[in-house]
């Protein structure tokens, strides 16, 4: 039995860990141009003070600029670095799962696992960032509270352990990664295939891309993360509702403070279910799918020309 050759790619230099994390940053901006707007809507939907406010999607988008101009699609605007955890982390995940000296392909739950674990690493970040968001975006109208402000209200009024309000939530939620990373990846060939001798260890985002770009189209490639987008979404949207309850605040509108809440995910979740039925776990799903096409159509695409052009 002849032994397997070594592939010519295998002596071509590992770009270094920081180009998954840059051109996660990168891609994340990018999507964040795409999609905020859509992200002040869903959240409206979801916080009871604006229940029934707006008639459809599009019709909010016409209400907010109409009461808080154009600036009112973009008010919370995350920090587009959680997108670098979160593909860095994968890659670690997967590392921990495949050493490279074993070789093969990961199995699509090594995938799924090492997704999900990246989005529970990228929570750490994500929880505070959008409580933040969402308390921004959950004001009334006619209250326009910047970050620190906000930061300074849930200091005052819950200590710095207030800015993980939400953190179980978000780590459930984002769990959704697994889903995210097992869609938008080509399933393994069968070892007997011509392509299935070719060694591909996708321990790294960076070799997974450059893979795809070799033998994808970017029609493929935006279709393959527009899919993504929505299989993640539809996996934990729930949590996402419950999340959005738990960190959105009751302002008071006299002074722009904000009342402190003491409930917990379990409480949130059973209270929304009893008065408003289980269509609630459910609210602002239309702009999410609506946001998650297009948002991650442009981040799987920019990620992908970004590794291309970082690893050269």
């Amino acid at each position: 039995m002849q032994s397997e050759q070594p592939e010519a790619s295998s002596s071509k230099p590992k770009p270094p860990p920081i180009v998954d994390f840059t051109s996660g940053v990168i891609a994340g901006a990018a999507g964040l141009i795409v999609g905020q707007p859509f992200d002040v809507v869903k959240v409206r939907y979801q916080t009871p003070e604006f229940a029934g406010r707006y008639a459809s999607t599009f019709g909010a988008f016409g209400a907010i600029v109409r009461e808080e101009k154009v600036h009112g699609l973009f008010k919370g605007v995350l920090s587009p670095m959680i997108n670098g955890v979160v593909f860095s982390s994968y890659s670690l995940f997967m590392r921990l799962q495949l050493p490279r000296e074993n070789g093969g392909e990961p199995s699509l739950g090594q995938i799924c696992l090492a997704g999900a674990g990246s989005g529970v690493i990228g929570a750490l970040l994500t929880c505070p960032t959008e409580l933040i968001k969402i308390r921004q975006q959950s004001a009334p109208p006619h209250l326009d509270p910047s970050t620190l402000d906000v930061v300074r209200s849930i200091i005052r009024t819950d200590g710095f352990r207030g800015l993980y309000r939400g953190f179980t939530a978000t780590a459930l939620r984002d769990l959704g990664y697994g889903p995210y990373f097992c869609t938008s990846q080509k399933p393994a060939p069968p070892p007997s295939s011509s392509v299935g001798s070719r060694r591909h260890h996708h321990e790294s985002l960076i070799e997974e891309a450059e893979e795809e770009l070799g033998s994808l189209g970017w029609a493929e490639l935006m279709t393959a993360g527009g899919l993504a987008g929505v299989t993640a979404w539809v996996a934990t949207f729930p949590f996402d509702v419950f999340k959005t309850r738990l960190q959105a605040a009751s302002w008071d509108e006299s002074n722009g403070t904000v009342r402190r809440a003491n409930n917990g995910l379990w409480r949130v979740a059973v209270d929304a279910v009893r008065k408003e039925g289980w269509k609630v776990m459910f609210a602002g799903l239309g702009p999410t799918l609506i946001r998650a096409v297009p948002v991650n159509m442009v981040v799987f695409v920019t990620f992908e020309a970004c590794v291309s052009a970082l690893s050269r």
